[in-house]
């Protein structure tokens, strides 16, 4: 009798397996991690493994499409005109959790080695092409209904937008301390004095 499959047993192993990887590409970047590193991560043994994905590119695939989805529906969150505002007095708890949900994803190396694989770097171009097309129409509606100071210049700020968010990215990343209270009330005040209207 053939047995059937416990859907939510697979969606735990599966994720059991996406984190593992994510640690162990994160640690030694994408060429650099062993399937063997994987397997003992997850604590699960190389045919088990791959009852669930074929091989290295499909587990990198599956995390890829797990963090570009919490990154859209963040981004998602804060293009309105009350996100602008939500971020404009943005606490330093607020701050530090908006960052942290990418602790469990790629590390730098693995989303540089990403960005050089000819396959895959038009998506990464395109999704970051798309959320700046976004935050500067944003910007720019703003200007014209008055809540965004008139005098701004919607693509460079966009810029300076996805700089700072990068950076804060990248230093904690890094491990570099950076003291949230502060950063918190300079983004705000970054907000308040230079994108919206009082």
């Amino acid at each position: 009798m053939a047995r059937t499959r416990n859907e939510n047993l697979h969606q735990q192993r599966r994720e059991q397996i996406l984190t593992a990887a994510a640690r162990v590409f994160k640690a030694k970047g994408f060429h650099g991690a062993r399937t063997e590193d994987i397997c003992a991560a997850a604590d699960m043994s190389a045919g088990a493994v791959f009852r669930y994905f074929a091989d290295k590119r499909e587990m990198i695939d599956a995390i890829i499409a797990v963090e570009v989805e919490r990154y859209t529906q963040d981004f998602d969150r804060i293009l309105s005109k009350d996100g602008l505002r939500w971020l404009a007095n943005i606490t330093a708890d607020e701050l530090t959790g908006m960052l942290a949900q990418g602790d469990d994803g790629l590390g730098v190396d693995s989303w540089l080695e990403l960005a050089r694989d000819a396959e895959r770097r038009p998506d990464i171009v395109g999704l970051d092409r798309k959320m700046r097309a976004d935050l500067a129409g944003l910007l720019a509606s703003g200007q014209a209904e008055g809540w965004i100071r008139p005098s701004l210049d919607p693509t460079g700020t966009t810029n300076i937008v996805f700089a700072m968010f990068n950076g804060l990215w990248l230093d904690r990343s890094l491990g570099t301390s950076v003291d949230m209270e502060r950063t918190a009330a300079a983004l705000g005040d970054f907000f308040r004095t230079y994108v919206l209207v009082a």
